[in-house]
């Protein structure tokens, strides 16, 4: 039941973004503002996610930290941003269509760090890594399906879709704040820290990072990948395999929380998941047959999933106790940096210009091998916390 709620949370969540930015040139139009802002529009919601997602993480790591819990208010959040989702499609004024964009951006971020604080606080230590993959299935099975519902909505009328996912993703919250009971567990007993003195350094290098790495992603599923699957397929086929990145993506979110991997520290698998997915894209650049790509799709998905979540079981090890919802807030916003600057490279016609059309093949992999060293430097000047960690989860597992 837990994984199911922490899926479905995730996956229409993701769905609600999804169908916003199918309709939004629709929208737009009907608010009179003109097709040529609409990229600004969805600059300005990145803007926000960055700034929300570390003010709500923060803010849940208060709540949590005095011992209350956190679905009561998510909820409350969850429907004020469900009633703007709503209201979007009757909308007719720029500035109203505006307001309730950013009010719709800024209440969403409660459904990203706050349920990964809820896993860390409220529920059992060795089912954290489980949920943790369960959330990002969600993800990655609404990137799954995003192509099939923007192909099938394409000349629909937004509001029916707009307040079957907003509703759904109430009904998901309710049942995630019933599904909250009970006392917070003891964190200091239930996952023990390794000995003390033995901290983290230069955490900003995981950050760092997790930035390069998401940049290098944004860049390969939603600017490289159309032009190679089209020298193989037609356009109107493009929905059939664009999903392919992303089921590899919803399999790869689960491994981490697999017996063969539970052993190892979330960081060395981030590294080890970035290494092999920088290879991964390399071969994709270089890949001749349509079956190739796909392979190498599926497992450049696959190895992005293990990086994800990886990095959001990172940061709860990282921020235990008290900063939870901080450092995954800070990965959230990592991730919104990410897609700020992938939107601004597009809209503004400058990965159309010749040096950096050249460089867009190689970037993503390049990316990925960028943040392989950053986190081979964070990883090398943490060694003794490493180990440390290893022994704990090794004893984890074999008492679990």
């Amino acid at each position: 039941m837990r994984a199911l709620v922490f899926c479905s949370v995730q996956f229409l969540l993701a769905v609600t973004w999804t169908l916003y930015v199918a309709f939004l040139p629709q929208l737009a139009a009907q608010a009179g503002i003109a097709r040529g802002h609409v990229a600004l529009i969805l600059l300005m919601d990145q803007l926000i996610f960055v700034a929300m997602d570390f003010t709500v993480g923060v803010a849940a790591d208060r709540v949590a930290n005095a011992m209350r819990r956190l679905g009561g208010w998510m909820l409350g959040l969850s429907v004020i941003s469900a009633l703007a989702f709503v209201l979007l499609p009757r909308v007719t004024s720029p500035a109203l269509l505006l307001g309730l964009t950013a009010l719709w951006a800024a209440t969403s971020s409660a459904l990203r760090a706050p349920p990964m604080v809820i896993i860390a606080r409220r529920l059992p230590a060795t089912a954290s890594s489980f949920l943790v993959g369960c959330s990002l299935l969600g993800v990655g099975l609404a990137g799954a399906v995003a192509p099939l519902l923007t192909a099938r909505l394409r000349d629909a009328s937004p509001m029916l879709p707009f307040l079957a996912a907003s509703a759904g993703l109430v009904v998901a919250v309710a049942a995630l704040r019933w599904m909250e009971s009970g006392p917070a567990r003891n964190d200091a007993d239930a996952v023990p820290a390794p000995a003390a003195g033995v901290a983290l350094k230069r955490i900003w290098l995981l950050f760092a990072a997790v930035w390069v790495l998401a940049l290098g992603s944004q860049i390969h599923t939603t600017v490289n990948s159309a032009p190679a699957y089209l020298r193989y397929v037609t356009a109107a086929e493009l929905e059939h395999v664009t999903p392919v990145f992303w089921i590899g993506f919803a399999l790869g979110a689960l491994l981490p929380a697999t017996s063969l991997l539970r052993h190892y520290p979330p960081y060395t698998l981030l590294l080890t998941a970035a290494a092999l997915g920088a290879l991964s894209l390399f071969g994709f650049t270089v890949a001749g047959s349509l079956q190739a790509i796909l392979a190498v799709q599926c497992l450049a998905g696959g190895l992005w999933g293990i990086m994800f979540a990886a990095t959001a079981n990172a940061a709860l090890d990282a921020g235990h106790v008290g900063r939870e919802g901080m450092y995954t807030g800070l990965v959230f916003a990592a991730l919104a940096v990410a897609a700020f600057m992938r939107i601004a490279l597009v809209s503004s016609g400058a990965s159309k210009t010749a040096m950096l059309a050249s460089l867009l093949p190689w970037l993503p992999a390049v990316a990925w091998s960028a943040g392989a060293l950053l986190l081979a430097a964070f990883l090398s000047g943490n060694l003794t916390y490493l180990m440390a960690r290893r022994q704990v989860l090794r004893q984890q597992v074999d008492s679990g």
